[in-house]
């Protein structure tokens, strides 16, 4: 990290409207800051957002909420603005192995997203993103999960694909796994 430039997570969370995400990067550009990363969902009618921003110096935690002050007023947003240490700002510096993108499709049940989540992590694959959608009725709910993950290169994929394939099987759902190769076509 520069010591002209301060770094800091923003977390917002509110009720869903139209413009919300133009309201805040308006926020961020008005105070001069520079969005290096952002993720950003509506779950039921919630939005909610992540950040990674840079900022010069001359900025701190209180600046940073200042320029928030406004959209959190008018729209009712919590916003948590958190400094970052340097160790903070980049991704581990190993290699993160190959890309694995996963597809789930079925019927709803408890349980799913434990149990692939947890055969992934007992294989020390790191996940780097996770949605999840219930479409459907009560009577028929049907679940869809994607998710993103780092395999370590030492992990013997096809193991793993035999493994989600019998867990899709105990789960009665379908499950889709493609590795960088396949999913980069």
């Amino acid at each position: 990290m520069t010591t002209d430039t301060n770094y800091y997570a923003i977390f917002v969370i509110g009720r869903d409207s139209t413009g919300i995400v133009a309201d805040i990067t308006k926020a961020l550009f008005e105070l001069g800051a520079n969005i290096n990363d952002s993720s950003h969902t509506i779950i039921g009618n919630q939005f909610a957002m992540l950040l990674l921003i840079s900022a010069d110096s001359g900025c701190d935690t209180g600046k940073v909420q200042h320029y928030f002050k406004g959209i959190s007023e008018k729209r009712g947003l919590i916003v948590h603005v958190h400094q970052l240490k340097e160790q903070d700002i980049q991704r581990k510096g190993s290699d993160p192995g190959q890309l694995c993108v996963i597809h789930l499709y079925g019927a709803d049940k408890p349980g799913i997203v434990y149990q692939v989540t947890n055969l992934l992590a007992t294989n020390k694959v790191n996940i780097t993103d996770l949605s999840t959608r219930r479409f459907g009725s009560d009577k028929n709910p049907i679940y869809i999960m994607y998710l993103e993950a780092e395999v370590p290169y030492d992990v013997d994929t096809k193991k793993l694909g035999q493994e989600l394939n019998k867990l899709a099987s105990d789960l009665n759902v379908e499950i889709k796994y493609e590795l960088e190769e396949v999913a980069s076509l």
